[in-house]
């Protein structure tokens, strides 16, 4: 019977299967290199599989690690909202200002309900709500803002502390004749869309250099520094458009799944190592649980109103 000795190893094996790097791996656990690779020597032994092949420079996970990557996902997550839900504050009563930069993607599908909630769990707080920018991470770590919610792919000095929020499936949209068509079809037959917000410019960067080493070339013609300009053009011009697969779903775009390395994005909480850490599991707890819900269920409510 396979057993996990100690949980905090899978915290390293959840990092290197979304990033896909010992090194990126270890800058978002605050580890050494060399501790994530002996914590992942240890799961090894103990789980009796190899968990990564190294491809490319690349940690590519085996089919029993990505079989059981979602479950440790969810079962870490259920530990963290455990633990943090016997410390909490008096939300009630707390009247400082929150304030919090999001990604610009998190923002369109999410931003309305994340302000919502946090308004009506901090009735006397007034919750600034803010677009991931250039400043930002300085902000944050000056304690200009509170807290970041970003991808994984942003990097930290060591005083800014991470927790994992949430994954989701990158996709390319299409037109639904094209949905499909392989990648490689699809872009040498279509012209695509770059979105060019703070954040999302590394990871599509780094999509695009996955497709150029799978000889895959795809043909940006249109670039837009807005999600919602940029989804009226892809759909008016039937462009093709890596985002992800929420996104694509609730804007009623047909798509195919990302089908090379790379296919999911993590985002997490970014927090200053002073913040008050009873006001950071509230927060976590209340965005985590937006950003796993169904967009278009917030969508409706309005229609109904």
């Amino acid at each position: 019977m396979k057993q996990v000795e100690n949980l905090q190893l899978l915290y390293s094996l959840l990092e290197v299967f979304n990033a896909q790097s010992l090194s990126e791996a270890a800058k978002k656990l605050g580890k050494t290199t060399s501790a994530v690779s002996k914590d992942l020597s240890k799961l090894r032994e103990q789980l009796d599989d190899p968990l990564f092949i190294r491809s490319n420079n690349r940690m590519l996970p085996t089919e029993y690690a990505s079989s059981i990557a979602p479950t440790i996902e969810r079962l870490l997550i259920d530990i963290s909202h455990t633990i943090s839900s016997k410390n909490t504050i008096s939300t009630e009563h707390y009247n400082k200002p929150i304030k919090v930069a999001i990604t610009h993607m998190i923002m369109d599908l999410y931003g309305d309900e994340i302000s919502v909630q946090l308004s009506n769990k901090f009735p006397n707080a007034s919750i600034e709500l803010l677009t991931w920018d250039s400043a930002s991470n300085q902000q944050l770590q000056e304690g200009i803002i509170d807290f970041g919610i970003h991808s994984s792919q942003v990097s930290h000095p060591g005083k800014i502390r991470y927790r994992r929020m949430i994954t989701y499936d990158l996709a390319v949209t299409c037109s639904e004749k094209d949905k499909y068509k392989t990648l490689d079809k699809l872009a040498k037959e279509n012209e695509f869309m770059f979105l060019k917000v703070k954040d999302w410019n590394d990871t599509e960067t780094i999509l695009n250099s996955i497709a150029n080493r799978n000889d895959i070339n795809l043909n940006y013609t249109h670039f837009v520094d807005n999600l919602a300009t940029a989804i009226k053009i892809v759909k008016r011009k039937n462009l093709c458009f890596i985002i992800l697969k929420v996104i694509a779903e609730y804007h009623d775009l047909h798509y195919i799944s990302w089908p090379l390395e790379n296919n999911r994005l993590t985002f997490g909480l970014y927090y200053n190592t002073h913040q008050n850490e009873l006001l950071t599991n509230e927060l976590y707890n209340i965005v985590a649980s937006v950003l796993k819900s169904d967009p278009t269920s917030y969508n409706q409510l309005e229609n109904l109103t």
